[in-house]
């Protein structure tokens, strides 16, 4: 069975905006298999992922340990997923 996938841009962010470059982004639960284990942001805190069509959980620490989610439905049009990290209580 051939899914098709379709690659999503993202960007993680501190709580006052600021990049979190290096962050590992992950998929932690989601409708259908995901191909990637973890992508790492850029130094602009961007990142690239390929999900195919589904509802997921997408996760995020930055290299500080902070840690954020977002949901994302995806389907056949690309999504930009915005996570951001904050401190853990």
């Amino acid at each position: 069975m051939d899914v098709r996938r379709i690659l999503h841009t993202g960007r993680v962010v501190h709580h006052n905006g600021r990049p979190a470059a290096g962050a590992f982004v992950w998929v932690a639960t989601g409708t259908a298999p995901t191909p990637e284990i973890a992508v790492v942001s850029d130094e602009k805190g961007y990142f690239r992922l390929a999900l195919p069509p589904g509802h997921f959980e997408i996760r995020a620490r930055s290299e500080g340990g902070q840690e954020g989610k977002a949901e994302a439905t995806a389907g056949e049009e690309p999504l930009h997923i915005e996570i951001e990290v904050s401190a853990p209580d």
